[in-house]
């Protein structure tokens, strides 16, 4: 009877790896089993040993274990492509909290506020501004605190901002309060004990999306004019009468969407996080009723000009933005002779980073500081 109760643990939790979740609970439990894929393992072989004398029990239940160990399997390579190691504790546990001085709550712009994350030691550190996700409707900073943490500990003081959210505030508001954000930084950096030269910008989701035409679009105005300049408004104020921020050293992207038009056009069937209705109160409609704002918020639309080397990471197994959508950005970049790296995560899941300890968070933690540490 426990082996049969074991193998049925173990095979729900293949079911879960495998077929595409048709509600949100079950993506967050798919979410779980990925994350999870050792434990199933773990519990398909005690079914085998424990199913002496049942044949049928004992094969389904090695064949379960073999197929939920696939994500951590996979995941070998990468780990070793990338020079990372992997820490069963840290699975395990969760890993431990690094322990860094952080200021909550600064307010760099009227409203928007945002968390300090200080690198320990003499200044002045190169920083990184972290924006995070939510479908541009929802999310906050603090998201990924243990990230930030982490980061901060290597030597890169993370400030984690928080921006206007659609619908009340469409494109391209957050775009124009990143840039802002990252000018009025700048100009503190003495306090902050940051050095002002060595920029990244590092969103995740929604905030790739941010953080990547940001970055693109720094240091001059984008083509097409002021139409196109995500300089408008409030940011005047911030940074100058010119609207300009010095450009960043760096940019990266978590699971962000890079080309909008056609992921609109292409969502997951079902569509488990309603991606086409996050862009349309993001963008104002359909890329039939707002084909510029799609053009404009879209990634590739910048790479013409110089843009920062770009780091982005994405995961396999996504059921929320498509693998797509980080493969034709990199193969864009290169055609164009810009510096990318694309790291693909094996069965990882949208916010594959966010689970403490995870294979995902493990080596998008080791990559992100490796490519900081070239670039800052």
């Amino acid at each position: 009877m426990l082996a049969r109760l074991l193998l049925a643990l173990s095979l729900a939790q293949v079911v879960l790896l495998y077929v595409p979740p048709p509600i949100w609970p079950m993506w967050l439990a798919r979410f779980a089993a990925i994350e999870g894929c050792l434990l199933a393992s773990v519990l398909g072989v005690l079914a085998v040993l424990l199913g002496g004398g049942q044949p049928i029990v004992q094969g389904l239940a090695a064949m379960g274990a073999l197929a939920a160990m696939a994500p951590a399997l996979l995941a070998i390579p990468v780990f070793r492509s990338e020079n990372q190691s992997f820490s069963m504790q840290d699975w395990l546990t969760g890993g431990s909290t690094p322990d860094v001085v952080v200021d909550r709550d600064i307010e760099l712009l009227p409203g928007l506020k945002a968390d300090v994350y200080r690198a320990p030691g003499p200044g002045p550190h190169p920083f990184v501004m972290v924006v995070h996700g939510g479908s541009w409707r929802s999310g906050d900073k603090g998201d990924a605190a243990r990230e930030s943490r982490a980061f901060a500990a290597a030597g890169f003081t993370v400030v984690d901002v928080a921006y206007r959210l659609a619908p009340k505030f469409p494109f391209p508001a957050g775009i124009e309060d990143v840039t802002c954000l990252l000018g009025r930084v700048r100009e503190r950096s003495a306090e902050l004990g940051i050095d002002p030269a060595r920029a990244a910008l590092l969103g995740r989701s929604a905030g790739a999306e941010i953080a990547l035409v940001a970055a693109y679009t720094l240091g001059a105005p984008p083509a097409g004019g002021a139409a196109g300049s995500p300089l408008t408004g409030p940011c005047k104020a911030a940074v100058g009468a010119e609207g300009s921020v010095d450009a960043v050293q760096a940019v990266i992207s978590l699971y962000g969407p890079t080309d909008l038009a056609w992921a609109y056009d292409n969502p997951f069937v079902p569509d488990v996080v309603q991606g086409t209705s996050a862009l349309e109160d993001y963008l104002g409609g359909s890329p039939a009723q707002s084909p510029e704002n799609y053009r404009l918020a879209t990634p590739m639309t910048w790479i013409d000009r110089e843009v920062p080397p770009t780091l982005l990471l994405h995961g396999t197994a996504e059921r929320c933005v498509r693998v797509s959508n980080a493969e034709k950005l990199h193969t864009a970049l290169l055609a164009k002779g810009r510096t990318s790296k694309l790291v693909l995560i094996p069965f990882a899941e949208h916010g594959f980073d966010i689970r403490p300890g995870g294979f995902g968070s493990q080596l998008a933690r080791g990559v992100i500081i490796d490519f900081l540490r070239a670039h800052l």
